[in-house]
């Protein structure tokens, strides 16, 4: 029986499944910038800002955030974004000097000199302007991962908000020495830190530090936490209210309040918006038809998915996938 002392990532951690790619360290002077095209389903960019000030353009969301030094920025569902420093009009960057550094690959903007390759946590060696350490983290059964599902496009996580601001800067800050001080096992050290930081953004997540406060309420109980992955597990099912408070251990009226306590619509209500949500995913990460994506989250026919989708969206769902793929 849950007494409240059960946390989520413990109850959703075995279906959680990612591996971390620490990929490069990125020393740049001011003015750079570059875009990301969006990745395949499955992988999610992030970036850890370890000194000065970036800023990143998500053009799909028309949204700008502000990184400041400490700050990590995930990109679950691989948004197409664009990095640059902060404080400067910047132009895409070509000129990239790169090396392997027997860790991962080390990038510095040609204005830097070739010896800028570690630098004061405080960022004062001038003129670098942005010190950042970039990756991606790969999700496995990425069709019915129901975390990554409901995160939202982007979790900025906070240096300055979080509870655990100084525990934060430590392990962003071991992150930062095993990469740009090489030694031996540097990549596996790094490998498992970023494993740690992973769950750290979900947890600062979680804890109404990001997006998504809905999705983020429902999660951090661990009885609304349940029906959420059995929602996403299985979104096709005919799902009653008496099913769902069966998962939840609960009473059908104490799940619904549950439910409001969080900030979210009713199960049922819910259940619609997941399976937007996941349609979503289906059409425009995974290309599938509109009769394929109707068959996985539930719905009979085309024109039954169409309306719904209609609905929720303000969009068919083709012109939807066409505008997004543009």
């Amino acid at each position: 029986m849950d007494d409240g002392r059960n946390d989520v990532l413990s109850t959703l951690a075995p279906l959680i499944q990612v591996r971390p790619l620490v990929e490069q360290h990125c020393l740049l002077g001011p003015g750079w910038s570059t875009p990301h095209a969006r990745e395949p389903l499955g992988m999610a960019p992030f970036h850890i800002v370890t000194a000065g000030s970036a800023q990143v353009l998500l053009p799909d969301l028309e949204r700008t955030l502000n990184l400041a030094a400490g700050d990590v920025l995930l990109l679950p569902h691989g948004t197409r974004h664009t990095v640059r420093t902060a404080g400067t009009v910047a132009a895409r960057t070509t000129r990239l000097n790169h090396r392997d550094n027997g860790v991962l690959e080390v990038k510095w903007t040609s204005d830097l000199p070739d010896g800028v390759l570690t630098v004061p946590p405080d960022g004062s060696v001038t003129p670098l302007a942005l010190e950042l350490i970039c990756g991606q983290f790969a999700f496995e059964r990425v069709a019915d991962n129901p975390l990554l599902a409901l995160l939202p496009e982007a979790v900025h996580l906070k240096a300055a908000d979080q509870r655990e601001s100084r525990r934060l800067a430590r392990l962003v800050e071991t992150i930062r020495d095993e990469v740009a001080l090489p030694r031996p096992g540097g990549r596996a050290i790094a490998t498992d830190l970023a494993r740690a930081l992973f769950t750290m953004i979900l947890r600062g997540h979680l804890e109404g530090h990001g997006e998504g406060t809905e999705a983020a309420g429902l999660l951090a109980r661990p009885a609304t936490a349940r029906v959420v992955a059995a929602l996403v597990g299985d979104p096709a099912r005919a799902w009653t209210l008496d099913e769902l408070a069966e998962q939840a251990h609960l009473s059908r009226a104490t799940l619904v309040r549950a439910f409001r306590a969080a900030g979210a619509p009713a199960p049922l209500a819910f259940l619609a918006q997941v399976r937007m949500t996941l349609a979503v995913r289906h059409l425009v990460a995974e290309g599938l038809s509109l009769a394929e994506t109707a068959a996985r989250v539930g719905y009979e026919s085309e024109s039954a998915f169409s309306r719904a989708f209609k609905r929720h969206y303000h969009a068919a769902p083709g012109d939807y996938r066409d505008a997004a793929r543009a």
